[in-house]
């Protein structure tokens, strides 16, 4: 009975930590393809010209992205 309770238990603690290596690899892909996004957006902030730059950030304050219209619309406050 002892043997087949400790057997169980490291099965159990073996499940755990392996739950817990993927988590931590899902997590580091994660981190990794949110630096990539982040550096594609500065990127494109870096190389827009002064004009574009501040339609982006007008934009950003009034409009929102509509999904049924695919257009950004007016922000209604």
């Amino acid at each position: 009975m002892g043997i087949a309770l400790a057997l169980i238990f490291g099965i159990c603690v073996g499940i755990i930590l392996i739950y817990f290596i993927v988590f931590l690899d899902f997590t580091k892909k994660q981190n990794n393809e949110t630096q990539n996004i982040n550096n594609e957006i500065q990127y494109m902030i870096d190389n827009m010209s002064p004009r574009e730059l501040y339609i982006h950030k007008v934009s950003q304050n009034n409009l929102v992205w509509d999904e049924r219209t695919n257009t950004y619309i007016k922000k209604m406050e």
